[in-house]
Parts: C-alpha cells; structure tokens; sequence
C-alpha cells in the first residue's frame, strides 16, 4: 500500500478537525471585529448598543465529502489511499476500480442538558 495511507477512521476523523479548524477561524474573526469596537471605548460602543448591534455570526452549516481511495486491510484497520495520477501509474491502478467514500459532516444541536442536576 501507499506511504500515504492512512486509516479509513483517521481520514474522516482529520476531515473533521480541518472543518472545526474552519469554523474556529472564523469565530474567532468575528470576535475580533467586535473586541475591535469595543475597544474603542464607551463612545464608540454606545451607538451600536443604541441600535441593538450584534455581531454576524457565521457557521459552516454542513462539510460534504466526497473521496476516491483505494482501500486496503491490514490487521483489524481499512487503510485508505488517494487514487490520482501518481497511484495510478504507480500501481498500474485503474480509478474505475477505486472505492468511492462519500460522507456529510453536520452540526448536531445542543444537547439538553437536565436541570437541578
């Protein structure tokens, strides 16, 4: 198999955290932005509070994935490893016969948390 396989769980789960990574980016610029003009002090802030300012938030409301790899299993793991060119004439790999993995990341809503507990 390919130096660049990886376990099937490990790739979704990398895909995961680079959407996370995303989402916190751009949290994070939005809280800059409003730390911005607070900073500014009360008389910068105080007309935005007039007017019921908020800040926009932004969300990635879902990731789709869709991979062509081909699998392989060793021990108890599905490795997984990227068909392109370079696979291809390496392994005189046909991508007709690649596995097609396709997946959707979506936010989930909190959950309810149970009072007086």
């Amino acid at each position: 198999m390919d130096r660049l396989a990886v376990p099937l769980g490990d790739l979704i789960a990398a895909i995961g955290r680079s959407v996370a990574d995303a989402q916190l980016t751009i949290d994070s610029r939005v809280l800059e932005h409003f730390s911005a003009i607070y900073d500014q002090g009360v008389d910068a802030f105080e007309p935005l509070r007039a007017i019921r300012y908020q800040p926009t938030w932004y969300q990635i409301a879902e990731a789709s994935a869709q991979l062509s790899v081909a699998l392989s299993v060793t021990g108890s793991d599905v490795q997984a490893a990227p068909v392109d060119a370079n696979y291809q004439s390496r392994f005189n790999y046909r991508r007709e016969s690649a596995s097609s993995l396709k997946f959707r990341i979506v936010p989930v809503p909190d959950a309810v948390q149970p009072t007086g507990a």
